[in-house]
């Protein structure tokens, strides 16, 4: 069993800045932002020096102690921070693979809070492993010599000019050339179950962040309208929800969509290769819309993808990726 000690005996403990985003300057090549969140390495802009203020230093530990609480991140660059975000910077000097490692052990901590208890006042005597108990695996590991091994095993320039042939030969066509657009239905026109009732109830579907939790409900496929329900393998995208829009997926069972899911059938023959493959593309297209500005209709339509699938794809076994995401 390991050994541990409390997080005040390895890391000085800072309270942060506590600085409002909306009262500071932003600029793209400024310092780093860090807030409360869970994305990005809690990073949400980047903003002007702010005078009198040095920023903390890259190699420190930030810990949400509310809002994403205990959500830990190594910042690798220099910093200023929001309200209630601790700064850990270690009593001895650390790899970066060990500051991961208590970022780790931090976050596993986040049962202990909610809404209501933050840890303002317990981060300090939270307990975490010593150092002499980390695992080697952590301890001996080196990012640098990794990316040395890959870099000895890959072959660049043979990559470079892969690349460069295969960028001239795509063409980038709207979507509609390449799919048909079936809108999805309202759900105050079916009937919904929190749980399948038979083997004849199928998922009804709404727009999530997340596939795994796009499945709003369960409804039953021969009560559905005609052309309404879809077969496993179905491309489709979320077309609103803030922080939903744009994400695409290929269904993993029969499903409906909601009125706020676009359903897209290729017009030609497609593997389920090409379909993940597109799902991502579309994906990649969520910054140009927002909770204001929707993916639909021709906005959605008019989104351009490659005509062909780039032949690296072809040897990802795809189907049995798939297949693991519906176990």
């Amino acid at each position: 069993m390991m050994k541990c000690c409390k997080v005040s005996d390895l890391f000085h403990i800072y309270p942060g800045n506590g600085f409002e985003l909306n009262a500071l300057i932003k600029d793209r090549h400024g310092v780093n932002f860090i807030a409360r969140g869970m994305k990005d390495n809690g990073v949400v802009a980047k903003v002007c020096p702010v005078v009198g203020f040095n920023p903390f230093p890259a190699g420190a530990i930030t810990v949400a102690a509310s809002g994403s609480v205990m959500e830990s991140f190594l910042q690798k660059k220099p910093f200023y921070t929001s309200y209630h975000v601790f700064v850990l910077i270690p009593r001895e000097e650390m790899s970066d693979a060990i500051k991961l490692f208590y970022c780790m052990c931090l976050r596993k901590n986040k049962f202990k809070y909610s809404y209501g208890r933050q840890a303002n006042e317990t981060l300090a005597d939270l307990q975490i492993p010593i150092i002499e108990d980390i695992p080697s695996e952590v301890t001996s590991f080196s990012l640098r010599e990794l990316e040395l091994q890959l870099i000895s095993s890959v072959s660049i320039e043979g990559l470079n000019e892969k690349a460069e042939k295969e960028s001239d030969s795509i063409k980038l066509v709207p979507l509609s050339d390449l799919f048909i657009l079936k809108n999805g239905l309202s759900s105050d026109k079916v009937w919904r179950f929190k749980v399948p009732q038979s083997d004849n109830w199928i998922p009804f579907i709404r727009p999530s962040y997340r596939q795994s939790t796009s499945i709003d409900s369960y409804v039953n496929k021969h009560l559905i309208p005609a052309g309404k329900s879809f077969p496993k393998g179905t491309l489709y995208v979320s077309t609103d929800g803030q922080g939903s829009h744009s994400f695409s997926y290929v269904s993993v069972s029969d499903f409906v969509p909601n009125s706020n899911v676009c359903v897209l059938i290729p017009k030609r023959k497609m593997c389920l290769r090409e379909k993940l493959f597109y799902a991502m593309c579309i994906t990649k297209n969520r910054f140009k819309f927002s909770y204001g500005r929707k993916p639909k209709g021709k906005r959605l339509e008019s989104i351009l993808l490659p005509q062909v699938m780039p032949t690296s794809f072809n040897n990802i076994d795809i189907a049995s990726v798939l297949d693991s995401f519906a176990e």
